[in-house]
């Protein structure tokens, strides 16, 4: 499941199905247990991005579901990323230094 979840986030990123290797870089997730926010970086070019996701556990398909779909954001480094997120996202304030 997180292969699909990975290859989906790589179209999303790259902008195009395929378009590119992303690695999964840090997960830092919330209090309460049910958002999270994952960064990445695509290897070919090292640009990173992050995406907010939900825990839905209301279905037998229980998985995490991104906050907003479409494109993600790019940055020229993780430090780039976190702190954008950091700006983005309330909790992440007490997770990230």
């Amino acid at each position: 499941m997180l292969e699909k979840i990975l290859k989906a986030l790589a179209a999303l990123f790259t902008g195009t199905p395929g378009g590119g290797t992303v690695k999964l870089v840090r997960t830092l997730h919330a209090p309460d247990g049910k958002h999270r926010v994952c960064f990445f970086r695509r290897e070919e070019d090292g640009i990173c991005g992050f995406r907010e996701e939900v825990y839905d556990d209301r279905t037998m398909d229980a998985c995490w579901i991104p906050m907003k779909h479409g494109h993600v954001e790019e940055y020229r480094s993780l430090d780039e990323a976190q702190a954008a997120a950091k700006a983005e996202i309330p909790w992440l304030s007490g997770a990230l230094p």
